[in-house]
């Protein structure tokens, strides 16, 4: 893998794409570009009443070598970085210092083994490539995608999901709200993402288990996947 540098990078597109949702699409300069594998991340380097911060996000674009890329981000209320992130604007903001990239969150070589996605919110974001890169080189595997969220209009690429589906028949794709809308119009699952994983996989002997969110949930589910037969070592966790 590529070391980390850091780098300057300069947002060229914020794009609403969900209630408090951003898509932040950023470049590098045009002597620079790096690689990042599916999973990895970058860290920027904030300054908030002369004191500095970071904040990290992973990347939600494809993986290789790149010139730009892509972040969700879910603005969170009272939230500095977030917040200031998702406000900024590519005709008024300057160059941007990250690190990048990091992580070690790493789509595994599954060899015999089903692959089961777990997120809630922005905790979707390191997923998209590596479902990717998983088609690309193991499109046999039987994979599953349980991404978890309030309402139905947070559900960000349902209908991408939905059409991966058709495209790649050994993908699985089960959206669950707990709030779901009261007129009988969701036709997915009802409460929360520890409840598909428990009716859907009795029996998680067989699979690898990667997880992606608000740290309680991931904390929850990773027990649960234990409790399920899940070896230890073949659950990977991200925490947000």
């Amino acid at each position: 893998m590529e070391a980390p540098r850091k780098r300057e990078v300069f947002l060229e597109a914020n794009r609403i794409v969900g209630p408090s949702t951003h898509v932040l699409t950023l470049r590098t300069a045009p002597d620079d570009s790096f690689e990042f594998a599916p999973g990895q991340y970058v860290t920027f380097f904030l300054t908030r009443a002369g004191k500095s911060l970071t904040r990290s996000y992973s990347f939600f674009s494809p993986a290789g070598k790149v010139g730009r890329f892509d972040l969700l981000i879910k603005q969170v209320p009272g939230g500095y970085g977030s917040t200031f992130l998702c406000g900024l604007s590519p005709a008024t903001h300057p160059a941007l210092t990250g690190l990048a990239p990091l992580g070690r969150f790493l789509l595994k070589d599954p060899g015999r083994r089903a692959v089961v996605f777990v997120a809630t919110g922005a905790g979707l974001a390191p997923f998209v490539p590596m479902l990717e890169d998983l088609r690309a080189r193991f499109p046999e595997t039987p994979t599953w995608l349980i991404f978890g969220n309030r309402f139905r209009e947070d559900v960000i690429h349902f209908d991408e999901f939905r059409a991966l589906e058709i495209a790649w028949l050994a993908f699985h794709f089960l959206p669950i709200l707990s709030r779901p809308p009261v007129d009988g119009s969701w036709h997915g699952g009802v409460g929360h993402v520890e409840d598909a994983l428990r009716e859907r996989f009795p029996d998680l002997s067989n699979s690898d288990v990667y997880l992606c969110g608000a740290p309680a949930m991931v904390n929850e589910t990773q027990e649960l996947a234990l409790h399920l037969n899940c070896p230890k070592d073949h659950i990977l966790v991200e925490r947000y």
